[in-house]
């Protein structure tokens, strides 16, 4: 188990819950400053407020600690693109899934997927 691995995983299972530090060190009965230090990776919670931090943030013990879960990076990569497709404006919205459709066509027809209209 790497201390810091785990702590980028609190961290990114607690901003998923809508919680801030403070919020989720209450619930431990713990300040800020120490879910700061396990997020940073500095310490580690104990391991009944492990089992008590995969309740509170929604994942799996496997999840938190870093074990067989491949699919965070994909989570957070979604979360991203979604936060950046968020913050575009209506016609930047607009173009970027035109030009993302028009890309899903050309890769489509490239692989042979379906054949152009003879003309």
């Amino acid at each position: 188990m790497n201390k810091q691995n785990i702590g980028n995983n609190i961290k990114f299972y607690r901003k998923n819950a809508g919680l801030t530090q403070s919020q989720l060190g209450k619930m431990f009965g713990v300040s800020y400053v120490t879910v700061s230090t396990w997020e940073s990776g500095r310490t580690m919670p104990t391991p009944e407020i492990i089992e008590g931090l995969c309740v509170a943030l929604h994942c799996r013990k496997e999840e938190l600690l870093g074990f067989g879960y491949a699919g965070r990076d994909k989570d957070i990569q979604k979360k991203k693109l979604n936060e950046y497709f968020d913050s575009l404006s209506e016609d930047n919205r607009h173009l970027l899934l035109v030009r993302a459709k028009e890309l899903v066509n050309i890769e489509a027809e490239q692989h042979g997927y379906y054949k152009k209209n003879a003309s």
